[in-house]
């Protein structure tokens, strides 16, 4: 019987998720709608679910359904209507916050179903491999690097690696995804200019991730994307680093000690 798995996050927590779908086997998913704030509210004894607030909206699935029906692991891709569920993930949380970070996003997964994340063999599958089908590339003729950086997970100021990066060459050689208020804010940022690439839906995004050589943000879908698929890429770290760092090292949850995963 194929077994059911169900999510009530936002983007970027589904795309970590598929790490540990993937290694269970598969099955069938169902997105949860409208579930973010009653989870955080019950479960977290939080006034609402903060930056996730209100997730999952039909809208959300609607642009993150193609990228899930692109998954050979995954059968059935819906909309949950009370289907019976066989792995729990939502303790995740537990796992990635509230406790302290025990690991980064997948290895969070991988503690909600008793696995040791230290075993040789869990390590290679959570931090190492990717695990996003790959996609058909949409490769753009002169631009290399694909762009994304949001306003959530930075407490900072900018590193000063963009600025070097700005200063080479990166508004002409490199493509922004995101939406309007991103793309205008790097920009402003950076006192620079930049291709703005509009993506439909997270498909196309990671069709775009796809075909570059490199990835460059911070924590986002976007990010997530590119280390799915194993791509190439630099995170900008927050710089309060120091409250989200896992007991066996690295930056919380987008910490993968690849040796194409570089940080700043």
């Amino acid at each position: 019987m194929t077994p059911n798995f169900y999510t009530i996050g936002s983007f970027g927590d589904t795309i970590y998720s598929l790490c540990m779908v993937k290694y269970l086997g598969g099955g069938n998913i169902y997105v949860k709608l409208d579930a973010m704030d009653e989870f955080a509210q019950k479960q977290l004894g939080w006034a609402n679910a903060g930056p996730a607030s209100g997730r999952y909206t039909q809208r959300d699935y609607d642009i993150i359904e193609p990228l899930l029906k692109a998954q050979d692991y995954l059968d059935t891709v819906a909309v949950w209507t009370d289907e019976k569920f066989d792995y729990d993930f939502v303790d995740h949380w537990k796992y990635h916050m509230i406790d302290g970070h025990k690991g980064n996003q997948t290895e969070c997964y991988a503690l909600t179903q008793g696995l040791d994340i230290h075993s040789p063999e869990v390590k290679k599958k959570m931090l190492f491999e990717p695990w996003l089908t790959p996609v058909t590339p949409i490769v753009i003729p002169g631009k290399p690097y694909v762009v994304n950086r949001t306003a959530r997970y930075l407490y900072g100021s900018p590193s000063e690696e963009w600025f070097t990066w700005v200063a080479n060459g990166l508004g002409d050689m490199g493509v922004f995804v995101g939406n309007e208020e991103e793309h205008a804010e790097f920009e402003k940022t950076f006192n620079c200019t930049i291709e703005h690439y509009k993506t439909k839906d997270l498909l196309e995004l990671a069709q775009v991730i796809q075909g570059c050589e490199q990835f460059m943000g911070n924590q986002s879908v976007a990010l997530s994307i590119a280390i799915g698929l194993g791509k190439s890429y630099w995170c900008e770290v927050r710089k309060d680093y120091e409250q989200t760092r896992t007991p066996h090292g690295g930056y919380g949850d987008t910490w993968f000690p690849r040796i194409n995963g570089n940080y700043f």
